[in-house]
């Protein structure tokens, strides 16, 4: 089969060529700019001819793109989209319904979401997946004094969400009452219930007068769209703010720690999460603004490129920590997939499918709280052995299982539902 590639700069679409070309198939490049999601006439020229001259069989991209939806339907051929972002809300574009969708989306729950409250039947559950030979290969031709430069005991890789986008303050302020009515003082670090969507239920929050300040802060999306008020207010604006919040906390405690300003010694304390102790080397990777976050701003090294620095940071560091975005429900984010593809240690949140797909304190190892996190760093940090170990069987389970093969294979041969 030749398939075109629809090219946005996604990090992985080289090496989702590469996997498509060893599966066989024909892969031809097609870059150019979506303007529009869902009104994108220019786009619509350009890839219409290109098909055609082309013979393609199919289109592919990762994230879905209503527009390619609407070019393919009219040439009659399948649209595969893999979806590795998480709130997408092209998602909700009324073009998802269209026949000639196959959309792999990586959390189960928004694909339950939207099959049982939103009736389509284009989307199926594809976990995402990375490229262990691909990582192998970047971290084995590295000097080392590359590999030197980052090494270190704990880092995070991730935004701190500190732009103009986190909208949360914009509509409710920060007094603590609005956070405490909205549920995000009681979702930070639960794991096993959902506050917010509970709020939105019992009414504590004004959804009409809601509806009226995300228009006014252009978040509603028009007419093209099915998305429920409800749906943005949580996706967009109050589990963003939990992510801020928790991300926050967490970090700074990290650094706290790693500046000797709390810990007593090796041995981790469940309860109170001490014991990390005197000084270790913490590091913070993120494109974000830590200005107004000095004990953080002490430890930012900025960016990292995907493809040549960050496998370095996950290889090198101890333990890598992952604090999802809770806009993802249920599903395995990309971080821990490439993180364990580098031979790196994962310190996860609790999420369904982690716990589903990796065997805890074998292959991964989760927290289900703040101090949980921080006694489980502790403990790890001082038991080398048994980190090593727990990071080789989390490598050969991706390796096994979330193979870009494995992930191809879903997406091109979706589950009869």
């Amino acid at each position: 089969m030749k398939l075109i590639l629809y090219s946005w700069n996604a990090n992985n679409e080289q090496i989702l060529a590469d996997n498509l070309s060893g599966l066989g198939f024909e892969v031809v490049w097609f870059r150019k700019e979506c303007k529009h999601y869902t009104r994108d006439m220019e786009l619509a020229m350009g890839l219409l001819p290109f098909i055609h001259a082309h013979g393609a069989e199919a289109v592919i991209s990762f994230n879905y793109f209503p527009m390619l939806s609407m070019i393919c339907n009219t040439c009659r051929i399948p649209y595969y989209a893999w979806v590795y972002d998480c709130p997408h809300f092209t998602l909700y574009a009324k073009q998802i319904a269209l026949p000639c969708n196959r959309i792999g989306i990586f959390d189960r729950e928004m694909v339950r979401h939207l099959r049982e409250d939103h009736g389509i039947d284009t989307v199926y559950h594809v976990p995402l997946a990375a490229d262990v030979p691909y990582f192998d290969s970047i971290i084995g031709q590295a000097s080392t004094e590359e590999k030197e430069r980052f090494r270190c005991d704990i880092s995070f890789v991730g935004s701190l969400y500190t732009d103009a986008h986190n909208y949360y303050d914009r509509l409710f302020g920060t007094a603590s009452k609005a956070a405490d009515e909205s549920g995000i003082h009681r979702q930070c670090f639960a794991y096993h219930e959902d506050h917010l969507g509970q709020a939105v239920l019992d009414g504590r929050i004004d959804l009409h007068m809601m509806q009226t300040q995300m228009e006014k802060l252009g978040l509603m999306l028009g007419e093209d769209y099915d998305a429920k008020p409800e749906e943005i207010l949580l996706a967009a604006v109050l589990e963003k703010k939990v992510t801020v919040e928790e991300r926050r906390i967490l970090l700074t405690r990290m650094a706290n720690y790693s500046a000797g300003n709390s810990g007593t010694g090796n041995k981790p304390d469940a309860d109170t999460g001490k014991g990390l102790g005197g000084q270790y080397d913490f590091r913070l990777y993120t494109g974000s603004d830590t200005g107004a976050l000095p004990a953080l701003d002490l430890f930012h090294h900025g960016t990292v490129d995907y493809r040549t620095q960050m496998p370095l940071v996950f290889a090198g560091s101890k333990i890598n920590l992952n604090i999802s975005l809770r806009s993802i429900h249920s599903g395995i984010p990309l971080r821990v997939l490439d993180i364990m593809a580098c031979g790196g240690f994962v310190l996860s949140n609790w999420q369904p499918e982690i716990a589903e797909y990796f065997a805890e304190g074998t292959e991964i190892v989760t927290f289900d709280s703040l101090e949980d996190c921080l006694a489980k760093a502790a403990y790890y940090l001082s038991h080398e052995e048994e980190r090593r170990q727990i990071a080789a069987n989390g490598k050969r389970k991706v390796r096994e299982a979330f193979s870009y093969l494995i992930g191809l294979d879903r997406l091109f041969s979706p589950p009869t539902l």
